[in-house]
């Protein structure tokens, strides 16, 4: 499984150079990331390609109605709208690469440095990550399958470069959410050791009999250095999430919105198909079965991504639920290492760990459910339009 995690991190850089979202060189041996005149050109000129193509594609009729031929002008309204912000999403995404390249050095240096000296964390997230490339290459080869399968008979070569174009975003999108879904599986597997030293130290103090000799102050003394150790790891750990949220702020927030403008605009696709009967086109059954297990395998994405910010914060709140057994000690325990399960408490209450974007939401169940709950909402709004007025 390991040696599985390695490969997928391997071709996730590979595949972060192809799209020019990593816009560095990294030393696989070393992990010291590098600024080449090669890793700039090849990045620059890949995004400039991408536009390029983009822009040409505005100019020219729309995809949606050579793809289908029951394209009506509302899936033509909705399919503009999601590529006007995916483009513009991107867009910015790739600026805040370029003004924060340093910055994203430094991060990955970071991760890379943490996952040295703790290489158990993989045992922690591996399943996670092996996961998430899963879904992403299925979700992104069904993508290919069914657009070249509905284009096959107009297939060109400007239309198959318009057609890459486009592709490309989804790639690029999907670079950089997988990039967050490492990172945050990495610090959640950090935290999944310390809760496991920090549960042992817990226990041993409980244990602990209060006689006043020269072994017990001892054992209390070693006690209190584990835990301050413990301490200063998680405080460490919490700013290096504060950096990855700080570097990320502007992307996660666009690809959020892209996330959801494209579950709105899969939802009502599918109801299109439902609607009509098939895509069309004289398509074989198969094409539209790979189109609606695209929509399944998207979801389970973004299931996948979610549940990785709620794990990582379940594991800081078990943490507190940890330290909080401290009330459970026998009276009369060394007066250091009581200040130190103190402090460590007192620290963990003052900084709560939330993962914010600009302040304008905090990650959580509760904003998911929000989230999931406007998604129905405009999706039945949609489709309530589509069956009043076509």
């Amino acid at each position: 499984m390991a040696d599985l995690v390695k490969l997928c991190l391997k071709i996730a850089y590979a595949y972060g150079r192809f799209t020019g979202v990593i816009n560095f060189k990294i030393d696989l041996k070393t992990g010291q990331p590098l600024v080449t005149r090669r890793a700039t050109l090849t990045s620059v000129s890949t995004h400039l390609l991408i536009f390029a193509l983009l822009l040409y594609h505005t100019l020219q009729k729309s995809v949606v109605t050579v793809m289908w031929k029951y394209a009506n002008s509302l899936h033509e309204y909705v399919f503009l709208v999601i590529a006007g912000f995916r483009v513009v999403c991107v867009f910015l995404a790739l600026v805040s690469r370029w003004s924060q390249r340093r910055t994203f050095m430094e991060l990955f240096n970071s991760f890379w440095r943490l996952c040295q000296r703790n290489p158990r964390i993989i045992q922690y997230c591996r399943r996670s990550i092996v996961s998430k490339f899963f879904f992403v290459t299925v979700t992104e080869i069904l993508q290919v399958i069914v657009t070249l399968a509905m284009l096959r008979n107009r297939l060109s070569i400007a239309l198959a470069l318009r057609i890459w174009a486009i592709l490309s975003l989804t790639a690029i999108i999907n670079v950089i959410i997988t990039q967050y879904f490492v990172a945050t599986a990495c610090v959640r597997g950090r935290y999944a050791l310390l809760n496991k030293d920090l549960q042992a130290i817990v226990h041993e103090s409980q244990s602990l009999v209060p006689n006043g000799s020269g072994v017990f102050v001892t054992k209390c003394c070693y006690l209190a250095d584990r835990l301050e150790r413990i301490a200063k790891s998680q405080s460490d750990l919490q700013e290096l999430i504060e950096n990855l949220s700080t570097a990320y702020d502007g992307e996660v927030i666009c690809l959020v919105i892209t996330y959801y403008l494209n579950m709105l605009g899969t939802s009502y696709m599918l109801f299109s198909i439902s609607k009509h009967g098939s895509l069309g086109n004289n398509l074989p059954m198969v094409i539209t079965l790979c189109a609606i297990a695209y929509f399944g395998f998207y979801v389970f994405d973004c299931w996948l991504n979610a549940f990785n910010v709620f794990y990582l914060l379940d594991a800081h709140d078990k943490m507190v639920r940890i330290l909080n057994k401290r009330t459970l000690f026998q009276p009369g325990l060394d007066h250091r290492l009581e200040m130190v399960f103190e402090s460590f408490a007192l620290n963990l209450v003052r900084n709560p760990l939330k993962l914010q974007m600009y302040g304008l939401f905090e990650f959580g169940r509760g904003t998911s459910f929000a989230v999931g709950n406007s998604l129905l909402t405009h999706s039945l709004l949609l489709i309530q339009y589509d069956v009043q007025n076509f």
